[in-house]
């Protein structure tokens, strides 16, 4: 066994109270006091015990100040922050590559104030604010594993409200969508991909919203709250005349592309 252990008991006369201790490295560590309670530092090893598991403090047997739990390699799994007992605070989550996965301030059940979630590239992915009782409110920001924003808009009571603007991993405005209370009310092309020879006058942004939902005529590529590509190629009056209209499962991968023709299906594929 790589770590060596020293158990020391003291019997207080007859009584059953004991006071329980380890030596770990010089340090006393696994402190119980006369009424059995976990006290100080505490450190769990594999049942070998040449594992570092976790390690952190207790305070008449609740855990309190930050804990940290290890994968078995030895990479930090999480540290999370307790008071009392109860997991309030800092709390930081990892990928097993060692990057973080996410933190934020965790306060028993929820999430309060700014949260960051990361790709395991360890680029950032979803920068989100909650309130105090765990909704989304303020500014959610969306990024592409590139890192570029994705989209980004206002939520209030865990709702998205009013415009959500949505970008392309190169940066550019493509789409804004417009919500109230959570329901999606318009969706307005911004930008638009040419495709073929044929260009059809670009639409204003002023044109674009005096007509509420997206009514473009031309070539074009919308895309879908989630940044992907939904209808493609050459629209009249906001519906595709000849290009594809495609679909999602909840993985991001295309499980059908309907593809149209003067107007009309000539074709659906599906995966």
């Amino acid at each position: 066994m790589r770590h060596a252990f020293v158990i020391i008991c003291l019997i207080i006369s007859s009584s059953l109270l004991a006071q329980s201790y380890e030596l770990y490295k010089g340090d006393t560590i696994n402190c119980t006091d006369l009424q059995n309670r976990k006290q100080g530092l505490w450190i769990k090893f594999n049942n070998t015990g040449d594992k570092l598991l976790e390690q952190g403090h207790y305070k008449a047997d609740k855990k309190d100040g930050l804990w940290v739990t290890y994968f078995p390699d030895g990479n930090i799994k999480h540290k999370i922050t307790y008071k009392n007992g109860k997991a309030i605070g800092l709390a930081q989550f990892y990928y097993d590559n060692g990057l973080i996965s996410e933190e934020g301030i965790w306060h028993i059940d929820h999430w309060q104030g700014n949260y960051k979630f990361y790709n395991k590239n360890g680029r950032l992915a979803y920068d989100w604010q909650y309130d105090d009782n765990g909704q989304r409110t303020g500014t959610q920001k969306y990024y592409h594993e590139n890192g570029t924003l994705k989209y980004t808009g206002e939520w209030t009571n865990g709702k998205a409200t009013g415009t959500l603007k949505i970008y392309n991993e190169e940066g550019l405005l493509v789409t804004e969508r417009v919500y109230n209370d959570g329901e999606f009310m318009e969706n307005v092309a911004i930008t638009e991909t040419i495709t073929t020879d044929e260009v059809a006058p670009r639409q204003t942004l002023a044109q674009a919203k005096d007509h509420g939902t997206f009514k473009g005529t031309g070539n074009h590529t919308v895309y879908n709250l989630q940044g992907l590509v939904e209808k493609q190629g050459f629209f009249v009056n906001g519906k595709v005349f000849t290009g594809k209209h495609f679909f999602y499962n909840n993985d991001k991968q295309i499980i059908k592309v309907v593809h149209y023709q003067n107007g009309n299906v000539v074709q659906t594929e599906e995966y």
